[in-house]
Order: C-alpha cells, then structure tokens, then sequence
C-alpha cells in the first residue's frame, strides 16, 4: 500500500465520526491518479478495479482518463457514505425502444434502490457496503438476456460489459427487499438480474401494467417509482427459474401487477420502506411465497408477502375484498378526535354507525378501482377515495377520503389531507387468520355516549385533577422509542374491546396517558415508559402501584399520517395475570404542513426535536433577540449555489418539467382574472397598453384560463428583454405567452424567469419549492408584479411562484388568539387578493381595511414591506396590522437536504419569524399562502376625500404669480400645514414638472409644475376638523377649487377610478445606453422624514432638489438617463404614515425606527446618489423598501438600521437555511451590492467553468446506457 493511502487509511480510522466525507468510486489501486488510488468510503473498490482493467474508460475533456461510465460520489449532500444510504423503495428506468432491433419494445435503463432523501442522480444509496464483488459469468450466462431486456444505446459508445459492471456495483450491491423476518434480505448477484428480467418481461407482456403507467405520463422513457414489495414480488417469481432464455421468464402474480405502479412519481402513496442496505448475505433470511397462516397479530416470525399500498377492491384474506365492517375515526386536521366510526359495506350500501351525532346510510357505486360515488339522501353525491395501506399487526389498513363539497375525489391521501371539504377516515379491519380479534358496529351507539357508574380507579388510573408523573426502575432505557412519541388517535381491536375512540399521548418526559374525550366518566390512566434497548419495539408501561405491562409496538410509516399496533399483555411476555389489550393508533407526522394536532412540544415534536430552528429562542420584540444573531452575517453565505442554465446537472430537463406539470393539476381550470368592469373588483393589475384593460396582457382569457406553468424552451430567449421601451405599448400584447405569465413592473436587468407556476393550492406550491430545492434554482415569488426594483425576478432564471390565483377570503367576527388584537374582527385572504377585491369583500361586512393608495397592488407584499396609505394613520400601517401569516419554507431534515414545511406566524407562534416578515420585507422568507389581517369598521361620518391642485411656472422673478419664488414661501406654509394634522388625515401629494416646452423656448417661465393633492379624512365633512384641515389646505395653495367626495366603504372610492389609473409599467424604465449606476439609480430616492426634519429642514432642502433641476435645465447632464439630459423628475411627498398627531405607534415590527416616527415620505425621482446624500438623504437615515431607488449604498441601514438587520439576517438563516429565496437588496442579499449584481463578474465568468459540473451531467446521462 502507498503512503498516501495508507494515510487516507489511518485517518478514516481514526476520525471515522468527524471526518469530510469525499470521493468518488473510481478511488482504487488501478487508478492511474497515485492520490487517488484508494479510499476507505469505496466499499467496492475491487470491481472499481475490474472496470479499471477491463478498459471502461474515456478521456475527459482535459484529456485525462477517467472511468466510464463516469464514477459516482461516495457521499451524500449530508456528507455520508453513499453506500450506507437506507434503501426505501427502486425506481425502474425503462426506455421506449427505438435503437436496438431485435430487443424488447421497452428495455430497462436500470433497477435502481432509492432513497426517500433522494432525487434523481442526488442522495440515492450506491455501491453499497457488502456487497457482492461483480461476477463476471454473469455477461456469460444472460447474455441473452441483457441483449433482449437491457441493451446498450451505440451512441454512447459503450460496451456491454462495462456498462452491466457498473449497474451491478453502483445499484445491484445495494438491492435489498423484506426478507422472511421483516428485515432486508440481500438480493444475490444472479437473483438481482433475474428479478429486473422478470419486471421489464412483464411490463412488455402485460398491457394492463403498461396502461397504468403511461396512461399517467407520456414520455419515451419513464422512471416510476416502484415499492421493495413489488421487487420482492417479482423476486419470488424467479424462485426455481434457471432458464436463460426470454422464453423462459416466469410471470409475476396478479396481484402485483395490480398493485406495483401505485407510487407513480411520489412518495405518498409509497411508504419508505427504510430497509439497511449494508447486511450481509443471508440465504435463512429469504422471503417466503406464503405467509404462515399461524400468524398472530404479534408475530414477526413471518412477514406477509404483500404488504404495501395496494388499491381498494383487491382480493385479501377477507371473503370478500371490500364488503365487511371496518372500524375508523377522523384523520383529517379539523376533525375533532372525539368519535368512533363503523363503515359496514354491502353489496351497494354503505352504512355508518358511530356514537358521534352523524350515523348514516348511503348508496355507493364503484368508479374505477379507487374510487366511490356515494349518495346519501336526496341527490347529494360525494366521490371518494378508498385506498389499501399495508397491513399491520393482524389488522388490514385502509383509508377513505370523501369530499364533501361535490368535487372529485382527492388523488391521495396526501392530497385528501391538504383538501377542504374532505372527510378522511383512518380504517382497519381484522384479517381472517388474527386470532382474538373481532369487529362489531352493534356495540357503537349512535346516541349520546351511554352513562357510566364512576368507580374508584384502580391501581394506574387517576382523575384528570391528577396529573403527576409516574416512575419505575424496570431495566432498558426511559422513555418511548421516537416513533412511538405523540397524541395518538386510538381503537381498542382486542376482543373484549371497549367501545370509543381513545387517545394515548406519549410523551419526551418519559410518560403517558390514555384517555377517552367522548367519554369523560372514563378516568385517565397514567404511566411511565421505557423500552428495551435492544428491541426499540418492546415497551414497558408501568402504572403508579408498579404493575409492568409488556407491549409490542409495530409502526407503519405514512407520509403525513401513520399509523401503529400497541399490543400489551399478549402471549409470551411471561405476564399471565394481564389481559390483552390492544390497540390500533393513528397520528399525524412530526413537521407536516398539512396534520398538525399530533405533535408539539411536550412530546418532541413527536421525536422530531423541532420544527423550527428559531423556535428554541424566545423572543417576541427586538430586544429580546441580539444575542442569537451574533456574528451571523459572518456565517450567513452572500454567494449563491444557484443552478444556471450552463450546469447541465442541476438545470431542469423538459422531462423533469413536464413531471412538475403534472403534479400542478394542469387541466384544472385556472380562472378568475378576466375582467369585465365594475363594479367587479380588478383581481390584478393593468400592464400598460393592455387591451382592454386585461391582466397579463390576456393572458388569462382563455376558455381554461392560464396554464399551470409556463417555460422557455430557448433559453436565449430567457436572457433578453420581454418589453422594448422603445416600442410602442400596443405592441406589448404580442409579446410571447412566458413573457405575459412573467409581467411586473420595472425590469432593471432582464432577469426572465426560466419557469413561472401558478398555484392553485398549497399542494402545488409545495411541489414547485421542492422541483426548486432538486434543481437548485433560485425562487422568486410574485402575486401581482406591482414591485417597484425589480424584486419578482432572480439573475440566473430560476422560477416564479405567482400566487395570484389564491384568492380565498374570509371574515372573522372575532379573532381568537386575542380578540383584543382586532375587536371588529379579522380578514383571512390568499396570498393573490389585491386591494380592491379585499375592499370589496370588507363592504359586504360594513368594514374597511389599512391598505395602500393603488387599488390593484397585492396585499400580501403591502403588508411585508411596511404598508402607508389612505388609512394609516387612524388605522396603523400595514405591519401594523398583520395577525397571522402562512408560509411554506424551505428548511432541511437531519441530512441537510431541503424538506418543505408550514410555518404559522403570529405573536404566539414563531414570534421571531413573525417580527422578521411584518417590515421585513417579502419574497425571502418563503412563498405566503394566506395573510390574517384586522378588519376595522367604518369611521363615523364615512370616508372623507378632498383634492385640490395648483399650477405655475419656474418663472425666476419674485413678481411671477406662482413662479420659483412663489414655491418657497408654498413649501413653508405646506410644512405648517403638515405638522397641523391629527390622525385622521392621510395625503398623497405629487409635485410634477413638465419641461416640454422648455426645449423649444430655451425660457425657465416654459417650465410649468403641477402640485396635485389628494388626502382622506376618516369621518363626515361636518366635523370641525375636516373644515379646518380643508380650509387650511386652501390656503396653502392659494386656491378656492375643491373636489369633495364622501364615501361609505373604500372600494365606493376605487370604483371611480379609471382601469388603468395604476398601470404596471414592464419596461426597463432605465435606457440602455444607462444601465442602474450612481448617475442612474432607477425608481425614487426616498427618505422618511420626522416631524423635526421636517420643520427645520424641508423648504429649505425641496429647494435644493429644484435648483438641481434648473441646473440641469441650463447645463443639460449627459449621464441622466434623461433624453434631455434633465433632472426634473417628479415628487410624492406622503403623509400617509404613522408620525400624525395622535396616530399609534406600536413597536414590535420589523420597520427602521426612522420609518416608525416619520411623519412624512418623500419619493424624489432621477436625482444621482451624490445629489441624494447632499439632499433628501440628510433629511434622515432611512427609506422605505417597497418604494425606493434600484441603486442604494448602505441599503441595509437605510431599511432597517443595521442591528435590527443582523437580527432579519439571523431569522432569514434560520427559515431558509439554504438561501434559496432571493430578491434585489432583501435580507440575505449581498450589503455590499450596491448597483444588483448578485452575481458578480467573478460569478459570472465561472459559468463555464464547472467541470465536475460537466462529468457529473455525463454521469446522470450515460450511468444507465
């Protein structure tokens, strides 16, 4: 052995925990690289060597040689040993035929184990520990075999040999299914072959297992997920085989092919098997054909043959496969986990018994082999879906799902838990041969629950009033085994059950209850736990007076929902004076988005620890988080591991696209933003030029509406501009569908999406962040695009999430966490409502809502941001307001890959998250799904709007009726004015200068400007203070012409607006001879002023702000992005925030101190960075983030101040560890990125760069081929 590799040796050996886990599988005494020659992660390092020897190599692009087909990694992206990697369930790659004559019409790409944690190429188990060396008879003996199922494909210029080598010690050495006691049994080298001939010879022979699949996905080669159940299936098909010839290949059981494609691509539907893919060879261990039919229900001697999600209707032990009694109570999240069900099935009726108020009886009809249409009285029809789970602890498992609302049945019992309307019922069933089991829905009364006579609890029950631990000193190890942690819904299944549902919560303290909720007579039983520490599934209870009962505890895993048998008391526990009690339980998942009443802190999180980083840290204001987020811009990453369109291993396939696809309902209906004209509320904006005044440029007006997703087959097309400022706006409606999916406003730098997705539903935004997550694409999130810098879109592609399809709303009369909080009630809305619809839908209850001015801005980015507007300074800003925010992040499981999850946010949940995203900003913290705002009623008198303007000219002498100098004694009386106003006035001034006729006349008197000023007044227009504001605006203006309106709800207002009065402007408003620079900053200079800078320093700075526009009037400036070279640009001087006389001032949001006290915003546009700071910038230290120029130095501080921005930055870590939420100058962007180059130049020129990069793309491409 050499030197370095007997270093590499002694290192794995002596540092085996903390060691860096590196390497690929080409690491073996053959290569001709010395360092790398040997590593102690290549557990097949001899058939490494083999493939080195038999001439499986090529030359890399560097000419150097390298194994082919390409190695694999030895690690996972947790820094694990690839091959130690569990194996959950196989994909099998089949390809349509079309370039072997004479083989199969489809022939196997490979037989894959696969892990729930991987994904494509990613995190799978490979070349795994005791595994076989490659033999190689095996090419000798099938040769027949591989030629006719698994060819290889000339263009990839590889050999037979090489390639079957490399299928066996990547993939084979892992093969593993459930072998006789449950465990995993090894599949030997030959039986590995055999079995993926027996599966690829029954995919071509059987047309009913072909339509399953392809009637699902159209594609010339498929990769379906397929459980170990069905490969042990078509592994016992092969017990006696020895031909080698295809005539020879055994067919597998119907019942397979019934049940093998159930998976299709999700996890859902397909159970981890969690089978360890490092045992050794064990011929004992082999499954068996039949099950013992002396199995009892706590057995594990032997293991059913088929035990795996199977569709309902299906033979079983049972007579019948369907008809029979089973036993259930609600799964769902709302269901109250108080009653107990009995569905009996006949022939065609259906009958519930149940001790809840709800007994029924229905009609049924089957439709297809998942799925029943039930009547129940009159003409009320419910689809539904019923579905076979594996069987457990001598009970079979199913589950029904029924929707309620008369909408088609849910796809799954994922999809049932994330679906309202759905009642979904958790089912089991005594299988024919479990002894002291029997089901009777005679016993279940569907009155109120019986009386019972309170007797004294005997020893281990104690009352509710009771609550103390209970302790014991049995040996193994205290507490419950993780999995057995958590509320669980439970069935007593034993023979002389009890009726009722019960509860049995274990919890992290070592301790457990049972109790009965519709039973409260029933007392509560308590005891202490522990388990053995070397049988997890042995449990030990031990009540008060020291009794010990022996309970076996067997777990299926579900995703969302799983389920278990506790069996206490049973044969051979040596217990002989304890009855069997046993218990069939369901709980939901520790971490699930979609179940949540199982798992909290008081038992772990059900084993989880938490769901939540942040949620370790108490802290509910700023000043109670400094210390967490200490150094944390330190570890924080500003580079980005995006995926660009150059990396080939990362960035989407068309066939990975059309698969999202798929999973977004793509032939739902996506309606609901064609608009018609009021009083029908906008449901988004108008971008400029739209026909109609359309949304999306029409894009929605189809028959079907929008398309679920939309996506640039060119991606040379992706990197150009959508919109040309230089055409005329007409044209904007030709522009190509992905540009009109994507349209917002302001696009600085040409940033196209390279895929745009509209949701419909949490279960389509939860599967667009984890294609997102797989492929490493930066996520952008938009609803309506009324962004003004450009925040909806990311500089490498990636993907747009629009979320302005949801649209659900609803009014609370009273706000249960704290009614205080919002005693007029609250609004629940989607995270797609605008302002005008929520408007709308608050008339309809006699309230109003804070919103901002422009009735087509969405309301979720509004409230993000920070939030001013008509409202605000009666009502408070938007942040002000919030009440609860849903979001679905990014986070990572135990491994550091990414796992989408739920986060609710409010002052008692993730407060710190809640803090963070009330002024933090949007886009970076996740995608919102719904926002819960106050609803406020409607000032007395009304809503009061006055307007009124002035005109005059830049006219220089003092005599000039409202020229220059009129202007400065103008701003001083407006500044008194300002100062005057209490809380129920809200103003949106605009000073605007026209220089048109200037360019003729050469003349300042040609320069005119007009100050329009709009404000609101919260009540009627007798109140004095409406007559004195009113008056005292008139005379600010010098003007007697007055607009007044009064209104009984906001939207009164926007419906007399035009359409287009909010246009959303697509173009780069920035030429392209001036790209975002110091001298082109794009959008407005902002500058929250308080009420001091206000009085001191207003007149006096406005004036320098206009003297830099006459200056440039006479000295034109070249670097403005001005045709003319002018800076002149308009003004909107707001005093629509919080700083008026008597508005509140709450202080536990995120909003910059300076935003909080201001009493005015002023937006400046087209002043340089240098002219800024020297003007509107000493006015004070910060912006406002939802309005503000494109280029900004110190950004961070002028947001937030920088110590509430190392605590953003602390959170923003903590929710989306990966960084994979990104937008222009938010929190986790670079704060040294002053002009939005995330990228850099550096960044940039790397692209092409990337050679492992490169081989790893050739590696997902020819491993199989």
């Amino acid at each position: 052995m050499t030197w370095h590799a007997q270093l590499a040796l002694v290192l794995a050996l002596v540092c085996p925990a903390t060691a860096w886990c590196s390497g690929k599988s080409d690491a073996c005494s053959s290569n001709p690289i010395p360092l790398r020659q040997f590593n102690a992660l290549n557990y097949q390092a001899n058939t490494c060597n083999l493939k080195w020897n038999r001439g499986c190599t090529s030359l890399d692009k560097h000419g150097a040689l390298q194994q082919k087909p390409p190695p694999y990694s030895l690690c996972n992206s947790g820094h694990q040993p690839a091959g130690r990697v569990p194996v959950d369930a196989y994909t099998l790659s089949l390809q349509n035929n079309n370039f072997a004559p004479g083989s199969a019409r489809w022939t196997l790409h490979g037989l894959w184990p696969g892990s729930v944690d991987g994904t494509g190429g990613k995190n799978q188990p490979y070349g795994c520990l005791n595994g076989e060396d490659f033999n190689e008879t095996i090419l000798t003996t099938f040769d027949g075999l591989l030629n006719y199922f698994w060819p290889t494909n000339a263009k990839f210029n590889n050999t037979m040999q090489c390639f079957i080598l490399s299928e066996w010690m990547k993939h084979g050495t892992c093969a593993v299914i459930p072998g006789a006691d449950g465990t995993a049994f090894r599949l030997p080298q030959e039986d590995y072959f055999r079995t993926a001939f027996v599966i690829a010879n029954e995919f071509n022979e059987s047309p009913t297992l072909r339509n399953q699949l392809l009637e699902k996905v159209k594609l010339d080669d498929v990769e379906p997920l397929i459980s170990t159940r069905c490969v042990q299936c078509a592994y016992l098909a092969t017990v006696g085989w020895t031909g080698t010839d295809v005539a020879s290949v055994p067919r597998m059981s119907g019942d397979c092919i019934d049940q093998c494609f159930e998976c299709g691509d999700f996890w859902d539907t397909c159970p981890p098997a969690q089978l360890e893919s490092t045992v050794m060879l064990n011929s004992s261990n082999a499954p068996r054909e039949k099950r013992d039919s002396s199995s009892n229900s706590n057995a594990t001697a032997s293991f059913p043959l088929l035990e795996f999600a199977m569709p309902a209707f299906m033979s079983s032990e049972n007579s019948s496969p369907w008809e029979g009694t089973w036993r259930s109570f609600g799964a769902e999240e709302g269901g109250s986990g108080k009653f107990e069900f009995a569905q009996t099935f006949t022939d065609n009726v259906l009958t519930v018994t149940t001790d809840s108020p709800y007994p029924r009886t229905c009609t049924y009809e089957r439709r297809g082999p998942k799925e029943l249409v039930l009547r129940c009285g009159g003409d009320h029809l419910e689809d539904c879906l019923v579905q076979r789970l594996p069987d457990i602890g001598g009970l079979e498992a199913a589950f029904l799902a029924c929707n309620h609302t008369g909408e088609p049945a849910p796809a799954s019992f994922y999809a049932a838990m994330d679906t309202k309307g759905c009642g979904n019922f958790l089912m089991f069933r005594c299988k024919a041969s479990a002894a002291g089991c029997s089901f009777s829905p005679d016993s279940i009364s569907a009155s109120e629950p019986k009386t019972e006579t309170k007797t004294e609890p005997e020893s281990g029950f104690e009352s509710e009033s009771k609550p103390s631990p209970v302790s014991h000193f049995q040996p193994g190890i205290a507490g419950a085994p993780p999995a057995l942690l958590g509320s669980w819904r439970s069935l007593q299944v034993d023979s002389d059950y009890e009726e009722g549902l019960a509860q049995w919560n274990f919890t992290s303290d070592g301790q457990a209850s049972l109790r009965w909720p519709n039973y409260p007579s029933r007392a509560v039983q308590r005891y202490s736990v522990s388990h053995s520490d070397e049988d997890p599934s042995l449990v030990l209870l031990a009540s008060a007076s020291g009794t010990i009962t022996t309970c076996r505890f067997q777990f299926q895993y579900q995703p969302v929902y799983s389920y278990a048998v506790l069996d206490c008391g049973s044969a051979g526990d040596n217990e002989e004076d304890t009855q069997n009690t046993k218990w069939a339980m369901g709980r939901c998942n520790p971490c699930s988005a979609h179940c949540r009443y199982s798992c909290g802190a008081e038992n772990d999180f059900c084993g989880a620890g938490s769901c939540d980083p942040a949620e370790s840290v108490e802290a509910a204001s700023v000043d109670a988080l400094p210390s967490l987020f200490d150094n944390t811009r330190a570890t924080l990453k500003d580079d980005h591991d995006w995926c660009t369109p150059e990396d080939s291993g990362c960035w989407p396939t068309k066939t990975a696209i059309r698969k999202l696809e798929q999973e977004l309902d793509p032939t739902v209906p996506r309606l609901g933003l064609r608009w018609h004209s009021y009083p029908d509320p906008q449901p988004a904006p108008v971008p400029m030029g739209s026909i109609d005044n359309q949304s999306f440029y029409g894009l929605g007006n189809a028959p079907q509406g929008l398309k679920a997703l939309y996506y640039y087959e060119d991606i040379a097309e992706m990197q150009r501009p959508c919109f040309n400022q230089a055409d005329p706006p007409a044209v904007y409606n030709t522009a190509s569908d992905m540009c009109k999916a994507a349209v917002h406003q302001n696009e600085y730098r040409n940033w196209n999406p390279f895929i745009v997705v509209f949701p419909l539903n949490e279960r389509h935004v939860v599967a667009a962040l984890n294609f997102a997550a797989r492929h490493r694409l930066c996520i952008a999130t938009a609803g309506t695009g009324h962004e003004y810098n450009s925040r909806n879109s990311c500089p490498t592609g990636g993907i747009l999430i629009r979320t302005i399809l949801l649209k659900d709303k609803t009014f609370m009369p009273t706000w249960h966490e704290d009614s205080t909080l919002a005693p007029a009630g609250a609004f629940r809305f989607g995270a797609g409502s605008t302002f005008a619809e929520m408007h709308a839908f608050s008339k309809d209850y006699s309230r109003v809502i804070s919103s901002g001015w422009c009735s087509t801005v969405g309301m979720v980015g509004f409230h993000l941001g920070g939030g001013h507007g008509p409202f605000a300074p009666s009502m408070g800003l938007g942040v002000d307001n919030v009440l609860e925010i849903e979001v679905l992040q990014v986070g990572r499981n135990t491994y550091g890959q990414p796992v989408v999850h739920k986060k609710i946010a409010s002052r008692n949940r993730n407060p710190q998250l809640f803090w963070a995203m009330r002024g933090g900003g949007g886009s970076v913290w996740g995608v919102v799904l719904s926002m819960t705002i106050r609803a406020h009623p409607v000032p007395d008198g009304g809503l009061s709007r006055v307007y009124m303007s002035q005109t005059g000219t830049f006219c220089p002498d003092d005599s000039s009726k409202f020229g220059y100098q009129w202007l400065r004694g103008m701003w001083t009386r407006f500044t008194a004015w300002q100062l005057s106003l209490n809380q129920k006035v809200s103003t949106q001034p605009g000073f605007f200068i026209n220089t048109t006729l200037y360019n003729e006349k050469r003349n300042l008197c040609s320069v005119t400007w007009e100050f329009k000023f709009e404000y609101f007044y919260a009540g009627g227009q007798a109140e004095r203070d409406y007559i004195r504001f009113r008056d005292g605006l008139k005379d600010v203006l010098q003007t007697d012409t007055v607009w007044e309106d009064n209104y009984k709800s906001a939207y009164d207002y926007l419906v007399s607006m035009p359409a287009d009065k909010f246009t959303l402007v697509p173009v780069n408003p920035l030429p392209a001879q001036h790209p975002p620079s110091d001298v082109a900053t794009g959008s407005q200079n902002s500058v929250l002023v308080s009420r001091q800078a206000l009085k001191t320093k207003f007149t006096s700075t406005m004036m320098d702000v206009l003297d830099i526009c006459v200056k440039s009037l006479k000295n034109p400036d070249k670097t403005s992005p001005d045709v003319s070279g002018y800076r002149c640009g308009f003004h909107y001087l707001y005093t629509s925030l919080t700083g008026n006389l008597g508005s509140t001032q709450p202080g536990d949001t995120a909003i910059s101190p300076g935003f909080r006290s201001a009493l005015m915003l002023w937006n400046a546009r087209t002043l340089t960075t240098q002219q800024s700071n020297d003007t509107v910038y000493k006015l004070g230290p910060n912006s406002y983030f939802s309005e503000s120029s494109y280029v900004m130095h110190n950004w961070t501080a002028r947001y937030w101040g920088e110590k509430a921005y190392e605590q953003l930055l602390g959170v923003k870590k903590a929710h989306d560890p990966g960084n994979h939420f990104w937008c222009h100058h938010c929190v986790g962007d670079n704060p040294d990125d002053a002009f939005g180059e995330p990228l850099g130049a550096a960044a940039q020129a790397d692209f092409g760069d990337q050679p492992d990069a490169a081989a790893q793309a050739e590696f997902v491409e020819q491993d199989k081929l």
